[in-house]
């Protein structure tokens, strides 16, 4: 198993665990629902171990090919983090001006969504999401969470700490979002 934490001062810092019966009883602490609201991770085996502030954790990347918690959002079929700008840059040029066109809304429909997270350490995630239309709120399913828990390109998932998230752009494939009362709604000037 191997471990990146990814804090919130740009630093990051690389953890292996290659007993298996210790990865297993590691695995299990990566509750999406506990995982950034549990109190100080400490993290280490002996001398010396670091202690560190869940707030000041923008997100953890686990590598392990035991079965890690995961927590998908209502309606959600997959959602992955795409390898890198590149990635992401070629995939909504592929898919958006499709999206434009072919806008779907009703409950059942097929939903796909490109989410470009910026982060308070400087990096950014980019996430692809596939599932169905459903009457939900995109905004507090996807943000309103302990943590978002996305698969990787290799066997394991990434825990992103939504409070370390300052911006989120997404480019969806539905024809209308349904926001909570109090949200700015403004055009954006530029896409």
């Amino acid at each position: 198993m191997h471990i990146r934490v990814h804090r919130c001062d740009g630093k990051t810092g690389n953890y292996s665990q290659d007993d298996h019966r210790r990865a297993v009883l590691l695995a299990k602490r990566f509750d999406p629902a506990k995982l950034f609201c549990s109190g100080p991770i400490v993290i280490g085996v002996h001398n010396p171990f670091s202690i560190i502030h869940p707030d000041e954790i923008c997100w953890i990347e686990v590598e392990t090919d035991l079965t890690l918690p995961k927590s998908l959002p209502r309606n959600i079929e997959r959602l992955r983090r795409i390898g890198g700008v590149e990635e992401y840059k070629s995939l909504l040029a592929r898919q958006w001006p499709g999206w434009m066109r072919l806008r779907k809304g009703k409950e059942g429909d097929p939903f796909e969504a490109l989410i470009e997270l910026s982060l308070r350490s400087g990096e950014s995630i980019y996430l692809h999401v596939i599932g169905a239309v459903g009457d939900i709120n995109l905004v507090e399913e996807f943000f309103g969470v302990p943590a978002i828990t996305a698969s990787i390109g290799v066997a394991g998932n990434v825990y992103i700490n939504p409070k370390a998230i300052v911006r989120a752009r997404i480019y969806h494939s539905r024809d209308q979002v349904k926001f909570s009362d109090g949200f700015w709604m403004a055009e954006a000037d530029d896409v």
